[in-house]
């Protein structure tokens, strides 16, 4: 569209039309091209919606504000409504289209009764409060009662991380609303993600701890022990077992020589005879053993330690260090040796494949951040660019992001695990996220399972935490809107990671709004209150976020000692929003002045 240059009405009432027209024909090829309904008054408005942002003129913007109109920017709830309304309002004979648009009133309607339907929100009711339960409260009963004391609507299980106790914490909330008297009809609803395909550090390779006896500070008297053994020995001696049956042909005082792991010579003197599985006796001085290390019972008898205890390697990097990532489900992680680096499996291989150089990858939330260097058949090979500490060490089950390597191509979102726990938790579910969705046909997929498997209405929910899954979204919502209860999440946690954290905040406004536009209720996720929850005390960073929050329709809160008193805070700002004094839902302004109330 070309600039907008004339401000006379006429020319003002021309660039509206000729914007609805081609809104129009948008909406007609996309109705075409993506077999969208165009009949359902949400997808219709999200698509005028985007096709607002496509064709309108930032001059036109300019002229409408002048004219005392609102922003084109401010009715994406009513798209079409709204922009026939200027134009019968600009127009001399105010002659507008007879459509059958979503108007303010019905697009306020939608949103309240898909709140209600999803989130079990009332439109008098406070905001929605979603609180992620773990294993850990199992332990203290009393949270479930002070959780829903405090206001919590909606629980959350992970069961990526709970499934092992997932019904437990669902009994508990069940148990805890009777002995509070709480009104049946409007239980707490129950919400678990699937673990879907996130992708993990593999397991770390062991190796034995060698066993350390300093004669100078503790007791240098301890026992050889054969594999027979079942002698029942003083705990506060040595302990070794060696790969024998019994001992023969002993006395005291016999001398059993062996060289350390530092190649020191050492030995043993007999003390006691305790049975012909045991002998008791003194170290001459102190010695390390390890897995190489041969005691000499006799010149035929020489034998190696059995008790040594294991431990997983420690892998620590820093910045320009290399790190290889093995494409083996099976790969065991090592540390940095003599002409290799560092290396990792992961738990999806699949997710390598592809990769290319120069790609970024993330380790641990971010804490870790490389960049692909080279590819071989077996591993990916990065580097080292940043690390929250000068030396960050890397951990089994940490979460790994490929934000540039198209993982979605090769990695469904409804995973072989994800299929098998839905049954299970079908009867007892009112709400399933899907991890880490992708594309429109992973609700598809899910829908299939959940038809399969339920005669009542479960709902689902987007969490939107990849950067193909923000650029899908709109489509996501599309395919949403087509069951009958649907909502979209702000996974802010891994979505700060795959589109950078200076993205974050432009991101979830934009999801905010297409979700607005689609009617569509949202759920806005990670870290809010996070210092509040492990401390008790908020930072005026996080309330900032916390009543940003409140324009979602739902706040998910993290696990913590402090969780409950979070939940209250929230209740509180929600509170201060729909106070007289400070309210800024009809005000620009968001608190009285004096004098002039």
């Amino acid at each position: 569209m070309e600039k907008f240059t004339n401000s006379n009405k006429s020319e003002s009432v021309h660039q509206l039309i000729r914007l609805r027209d081609e809104m129009d024909q948008f909406l007609i090829h996309l109705a075409d091209s993506q077999h969208i309904d165009m009949t359902d008054g949400s997808k219709q408005n999200l698509g005028a919606f985007l096709a607002l942002q496509k064709f309108s003129n930032p001059a036109l913007h300019s002229y409408l504000v002048e004219e005392g109109f609102s922003s084109i920017d401010s009715i994406s709830p009513h798209v079409l409504y709204s922009l026939n309304k200027m134009i019968s309002h600009l127009s001399s004979n105010g002659v507008q289209q007879n459509e059958n648009y979503i108007d303010r009133k019905n697009a306020i309607y939608l949103k309240n009764h898909r709140n209600q339907e999803v989130l079990g929100k009332l439109e008098e009711d406070p905001i929605s409060i979603m609180v992620t339960l773990d294993k850990t409260m199992l332990k203290k009963p009393a949270i479930f009662k002070e959780l829903l004391r405090a206001g919590m609507t909606i629980a959350r299980i992970n069961l990526a991380r709970d499934y092992s106790v997932w019904k437990k914490l669902i009994e508990n909330i069940r148990a805890a609303e009777k002995e509070l008297g709480l009104d049946p009809n409007r239980k707490c609803k129950i919400y678990m993600d699937l673990p879907g395909p996130k992708i993990r550090v593999n397991d770390f390779k062991k190796i034995t701890v060698p066993l350390k006896i300093n004669t100078e500070k503790t007791s240098p008297i301890g026992y050889l022990v054969s594999n027979n053994s079942k002698d029942s020995l003083k705990s506060d001696y040595f302990q070794i077992n060696i790969n024998i049956d019994e001992f023969t042909n002993f006395a005291t005082g016999q001398i059993i020589p062996f060289i350390d792991s530092n190649g020191a010579k050492r030995n043993f003197t007999v003390r006691e005879i305790i049975s012909s599985t045991c002998l008791k006796v003194e170290l001459n001085k102190s010695a390390i053993l390890n897995e190489e290390t041969i005691i000499e019972l006799s010149q035929e008898n020489k034998c190696k330690l059995t008790n040594l205890l294991e431990r997983k390697v420690t892998i620590k990097v820093k910045k320009g260090d290399i790190l290889r990532i093995y494409k083996s489900q099976h790969y065991l992680g090592k540390p940095r040796s003599k002409g290799e680096p560092a290396s990792i499996g992961i738990t999806i291989p699949e997710a390598l494949r592809d990769v290319r150089v120069r790609d970024k990858v993330f380790i641990d939330d971010g804490n870790i951040c490389a960049v692909v260097l080279g590819i071989t058949d077996e591993y990916v090979e990065v580097e080292i660019t940043l690390t929250r500490n000068k030396r960050e060490e890397i951990k089994p089950d940490k979460g790994l992001n490929f934000p540039d390597s198209l993982v979605y191509l090769n990695v469904p979102a409804i995973t072989e695990t994800d299929i098998k726990i839905l049954p299970e938790i079908i009867p007892f579910v009112d709400l399933i996220g899907i991890s880490f969705i992708h594309q429109p046909n992973d609700i598809v997929i899910l829908k299939g399972y959940l038809d399969q498997h339920s005669g009542r209405k479960i709902g689902v929910i987007a969490k939107i935490e990849t950067k193909y899954a923000l650029l899908s979204l709109s489509r996501i919502i599309l395919e949403g809107l087509n069951l009958d209860l649907f909502g979209v999440m702000i996974a802010r946690g891994d979505l700060a990671i795959e589109i950078g954290y200076e993205q974050l905040a432009k991101a979830q406004e934009g999801i905010l709004e297409i979700c607005r536009a689609a009617h569509v209720p949202v759920i806005w996720a990670t870290s809010i209150l996070h210092n509040m929850n492990k401390k008790g005390i908020p930072l005026r960073a996080e309330l900032t976020d916390a009543y940003m929050g409140l324009r979602a329709d739902c706040i998910m809160m993290n696990k913590g000692p402090y969780v409950s008193n979070s939940v209250k805070l929230l209740q509180h700002l929600d509170h201060i929003n729909k106070d007289p004094l400070l309210e800024f839902r009809n005000s620009v302004l968001s608190f009285a002045q004096i004098g002039f109330e």
